[in-house]
């Protein structure tokens, strides 16, 4: 009697055993199977998150959620994610479809943005051939479902900032995630790696990529959305396709130019560049902010055009300590002072 409770025991131990053993061969088995990966976002506390493009004001908090897609063994679709709430564009997720990850199959989440390879680019005879976009680990970011939102370009890293700026508050950026599935916690190498959109997705779907735009507010905000991009730097007498190929790229927030810029800023303010009116200022002159300058206006020396930002001189007064977007090999925000040097005479043109 005594031998058989103890084999009895002995087999009740070795199928747990089989059990937790097998599980995550069970699972893949009879559970959704992993089939495609999106990143969402989640504007403040929304409670629904979205594939797809987004635009808020600076300062506005945001989430970026991993997305895995499945499919159920009948057919149904199944999305593992820990956002609260899920939207394709239009189309919104119903709840029962949604789960966070509680499979046994261990998973590393990483996340990329989709970037130009470098914040400026003056072109040559190639053309537009030689820009191109690149997707950046961001190995400081958790391996984590849900990470919170930042704008920060990582094409610049290994540049010294000169930015009046301690930190990138306003741009453009696209993400992208890949979810890795693993045997066992400490293997090295993934079984499946399913990756969201990338660069080779951008051009057919680039009204549906997960990109956020974060904008200066006032009358700056056109300007605004190209931090974070690439500067494309034609030849003088660059002819029409190129022109229209950085135009397209322009419209579609990939890439920009000094032209492209002040273009989008004046049809923000509903002006045309033939229509402005350029008056003399002195930056060390009693002219003041409010009145005869405020954010969004254009100062210029030359072909040297800047976008006014912020007061951040004497309150009131535009002075050389006043902020500026300044769009030389690259857009930075830098003081007047270190644009507009010698006796501070400028032209000023007003977009209110």
């Amino acid at each position: 009697m005594e031998n058989r409770l103890f084999w009895i025991v002995v087999l009740a131990v070795l199928a747990v055993v089989a059990v937790i053993l097998l599980q995550t061969e069970v699972e893949d088995r009879i559970l959704p199977e992993p089939e495609s990966a999106w990143v969402a976002v989640e504007i403040a506390e929304t409670g629904v998150a979205v594939v797809g493009p987004v635009e808020i004001g600076a300062g506005v908090p945001f989430t970026l959620h991993a997305v895995l897609g499945a499919r159920g063994r009948t057919g149904g679709e199944v999305f593992y994610t820990d956002a609260p709430g899920l939207r394709f564009g239009d189309r919104e997720i119903p709840a029962e479809s949604l789960r966070p990850w509680r499979r046994s199959r261990p998973v590393k989440v990483r996340w990329y943005t989709v970037e130009g390879r470098w914040p400026y680019l003056p072109l040559g005879s190639e053309g537009i051939q030689t820009f191109g976009l690149q997707e950046f680990l961001r190995s400081d970011w958790p391996l984590t479902w849900s990470v919170p939102g930042m704008i920060d370009v990582a094409h610049d890293d290994h540049l010294e900032r000169v930015d009046a700026l301690p930190s990138q508050i306003f741009g453009t950026q696209r993400y992208q995630v890949r979810i890795e599935l693993y045997g066992q916690e400490d293997d090295l190498v993934p079984l499946q790696t399913i990756r969201s959109w990338g660069v080779a997705d951008l051009k057919q779907n680039v009204d549906a990529f997960p990109t956020v735009s974060m904008v200066a507010y006032g009358a700056a905000a056109p300007a605004s959305r190209v931090f974070g991009l690439t500067q494309l730097d034609p030849p003088e007498e660059a002819d029409a396709d190129l022109v229209a190929q950085i135009d397209e790229l322009a419209q579609n927030r990939i890439a920009f130019s000094s032209l492209t810029v002040l273009r989008d800023q004046l049809e923000g303010a509903g002006k045309r560049w033939q229509e402005l009116e350029w008056r003399p200022l002195d930056l060390a002159g009693p002219a003041g902010w409010g009145g005869d300058a405020d954010t969004g206006d254009l100062l210029r020396v030359g072909d040297r055009v800047v976008v006014l930002y912020e007061d951040r001189g004497d309150p009131e007064i535009l002075d050389y300590q006043d902020l500026c977007f300044d769009f030389v090999q690259g857009a930075t925000v830098r003081p007047l002072g270190d644009v507009f040097g010698g006796d501070g005479q400028v032209e000023l043109a007003s977009l209110r």
